[in-house]
Parts: C-alpha cells; structure tokens; sequence
C-alpha cells in the first residue's frame, strides 16, 4: 500500500532552493519543445556526476515549486520528460488531460466515502443492535 500523501507539500529546503532549484530552472529554460525533453532521471543522473545530493523525489519538488511560482511558464510533464510547451493548444490537451484526472480522482474519492459510510454505518448499527 501506499504511504499516505501529505495533506501540504512541505516547501523546499534550503539547499533545494538555493542550489539545486536555480541549476534546474536554468536547465529547463533551455528544454523548448517536446523533442528537447528531458526526464528526471536524465537530470539526477546528471547533477548526481557533479557530486550534487538529489533524487526523482527532489526534481518532483523542484519542478512543482517553479511550476507554482511561474518561474518557467509552460513548463510540462510527459512521459516524454520535462519541456516548455510552445502553443496554445498544447496548453489546452494539457489543462484538460489534467482536468481529467482531477474527474478520476473526484470519482474514486466519493466511491471510498460512499463505500466508509456504508461500511461503518452498518457495524455501528449491529453494535447498538446488541445492547
């Protein structure tokens, strides 16, 4: 199962920040278009040879964060790899692949309510049944 998500991201620390966030962001300004992608584990493999502490883990964060704070406008995730989309309608199928998800995942969140109510109800209701 599973490790449960934290409910907020916590914000990147300081060496994320001050070293290895201005590395990507340069890095990912240069990755125009989906042919110029580059995955995350392109980029730990990368710093990793320049003795930099970093996993997907970090390059998910970091990523989110410049995401979050407009600092490359445009930037994409795709199986692909990281890239700057470079028209409009590349930022609608996007917007709407994640419009999608955010529908799934609605979808599976109120089946697990539905089904905990259910679920619950019914064992609190047998055990009043047996005072």
């Amino acid at each position: 199962m599973k490790k449960r998500m934290k409910k907020v991201e916590r914000p990147l620390n300081v060496y994320e920040y001050s070293v290895l966030l201005p590395i990507l962001v340069n890095a990912l300004k240069t990755k125009n278009g989906r042919e110029n992608a580059v995955t995350s584990t392109q980029i730990v493999t990368a710093l990793r040879g320049h003795n930099m502490k970093i996993n997907e883990r970090n390059v998910c964060r970091i990523v989110n964060h410049i995401r979050m704070n407009d600092l490359i406008v445009g930037l994409m995730g795709s199986s692909a790899g990281y890239y700057i989309m470079s028209s409009e309608q590349e930022f609608i199928n996007y917007e709407n692949s994640l419009l999608s998800r955010e529908a799934a995942l609605k979808k599976v969140r109120l089946c697990m309510k539905r089904q905990r109510k259910s679920m619950f109800s019914q064992l609190s209701q047998k055990q009043m049944q047996l005072f």
